[in-house]
């Protein structure tokens, strides 16, 4: 669609309510993972992990710092925990968190 208007697209409104309703944050995803450090733990986003992120491993709920610094690294590390933003909104990346069924 050549004429489609960049102004108009970017001038929207979008009211409260609706944008709250329907709005996916990254707390809510599969790939937003706590990751369990010696002393504390962090949240971050797994999804550039390639086992993760392409879905070939299941998405733990938690992950020990070490299996990522193995396979990552210290820069693969500092990338994941940059990306912490539990209120923000979602990227396009996001998959709804799988909730566990108790069996009695």
């Amino acid at each position: 669609m050549a004429d489609y208007n960049n102004i108009w697209h970017g001038h929207r409104i979008i009211l409260p309510e609706a944008r709250e309703k329907d709005m996916k944050r990254c707390a809510d995803c599969r790939f937003f993972i706590e990751i369990q450090g010696k002393e504390e733990n962090r949240f971050g986003c797994v999804q550039g992990i390639e086992k993760y992120g392409k879905l070939y491993k299941r998405v733990p709920e938690r992950i020990h710092v070490m299996e990522i610094l193995r396979t990552q690294g210290n820069q693969g590390l500092q990338e994941i925990l940059k990306r912490s933003f539990p209120e923000k909104q979602a990227c396009g990346m996001f998959l709804p968190r799988l909730r566990h069924k108790r069996v009695r």
